[in-house]
């Protein structure tokens, strides 16, 4: 069965069209290689996100919540990854102690002091386990839905930040908050929360995703303007990453779909073609290669990756965002989740050919469900 497999597998790297890896033999037929060592050419992230720290950290004991987090972590290096993207700031909070944010409802739920420090802890564990970690921030959003704007609301730090602060009506209905992009104060703010996170943990790496601009949010303004206000933000953390800590890196996870990614403000043709922004992107490319697209499967998920590295004239390390969430899950217009247990492996092995640089996984629940093992298994492999 090996021998079947790696004969797949060399039709892949010869660029022939890969239904029959969509397609391939059940898991167990297929061995698993051993985790590699950390190689930041090699990057196999995992996203912890706050909705993980809600479920699997909220309200523990300092003892409890080194127990979870080494367990997550060891399921993290039990699928063969090296590193993990840890929500710090999800919504104008802190998973630390902090001199701007307020502690966060997902890790404390009545938002006090949890007594102990649960970003230096778990930075000191992933290291530990020979873990890369990068701090992931959302630099603009303060709430998602009517109940953690309400919760916002109660904070100190609300009063402060109103006179930056923008109330919108997200496509759903809920009202929503988030910092202006456009007024310095925001600026200052953000840059400031970021100082704090690098001059005070020895984090690898500052990560925003694909939160600038969203829905409903100052839809009235034009793309130009809601670009220079990102990139006056990104530039400037930027330069104070690398004034503090040079050899921590500074990346962003935008939508996969560069128009999209454009409309919120990510300047993606700058940041691709000109120093001083980021040391590395990575889109968030969520869709397999059997697309439906006026009744024919398209390439969906090799397009996106042929257009963004289309864009990279810096030739900065590319990573792509993968999809793990949607393993297993039905759709009539991406048919591949459903019809194969092999996607994801799929996907890493094209955009590695593409040259791309490694992968992070959406989101960590899903290493802990049965329906995505096989998949992880066969993506592990390589």
């Amino acid at each position: 069965m090996k021998m079947q497999w790696k004969k797949l597998f060399t039709c892949l790297l010869s660029g022939i069209l890969l239904f029959s890896l969509l397609m391939a033999a059940p898991a167990n037929q297929l061995s698993v290689k051993a985790a590699p060592a950390i190689n930041n050419a090699n990057k196999k992230a995992c996203w912890i996100s706050f909705l993980d720290i809600e479920e699997r950290l909220q309200d523990k004991t300092e003892k409890a919540f080194r127990t979870t987090v080494s367990a997550m972590y060891d399921n993290v290096l039990a699928y063969g990854m090296n590193t993990v993207i840890v929500h710090v700031r999800a919504m104008g909070d802190a998973l630390y102690p902090s001199d701007y944010f307020p502690w966060s409802e997902y890790l404390t739920s009545d938002r006090r002091d949890p007594g102990y420090d649960p970003l230096q802890i778990m930075l000191e564990l992933a290291h530990a386990k020979n873990l890369q970690f990068e701090a992931w921030l959302n630099p603009y959003r303060l709430s998602r839905d009517n109940e953690s704007t309400v919760s916002f609301k109660a904070t100190s730090q609300y009063t402060r930040f109103l006179p930056y602060t923008i109330e919108y009506k997200a496509p759903g209905g809920q009202t929503c908050l988030s910092l202006d992009p456009a007024r310095r104060e925001t600026k200052d703010l953000i840059v400031n929360g970021i100082r704090e996170i690098v001059s005070r943990y020895d984090v690898d790496g500052i990560h925003f995703d694909d939160y600038f601009y969203v829905s409903g949010m100052a839809d009235q303004l034009d793309i130009v303007s809601r670009k220079n206000n990102v990139n006056a933000l990104v530039s400037q953390v930027y330069s104070t990453i690398k004034s503090i800590k040079p050899d921590c890196t500074f990346g962003i996870s935008p939508a996969g779909n560069p128009d999209n990614a454009r409309s919120q403000g990510a300047d993606i043709d700058t940041w691709l073609s000109t120093p001083g922004y980021i040391d590395y992107i990575m889109p968030q490319i969520y869709w397999t290669d059997v697309y439906m697209t006026g009744g024919v499967a398209t390439r969906m998920f090799t397009n996106r990756c042929n257009a963004w590295q289309a864009l990279n004239k810096q030739q900065l390390p590319m990573y792509v965002g993968l999809a793990l969430y949607r393993v297993g899950t039905s759709s009539k217009t991406d048919l591949g989740w459903a019809s194969s247990d092999t996607n994801l492996a799929y996907q890493y092995v094209t955009a590695k050919q593409l040259g791309y640089d490694g992968y992070a996984l959406f989101r960590y629940m899903w290493l802990e469900k049965d329906i995505a093992a096989a998949e992880l298994n066969y993506l592990k492999a390589y």
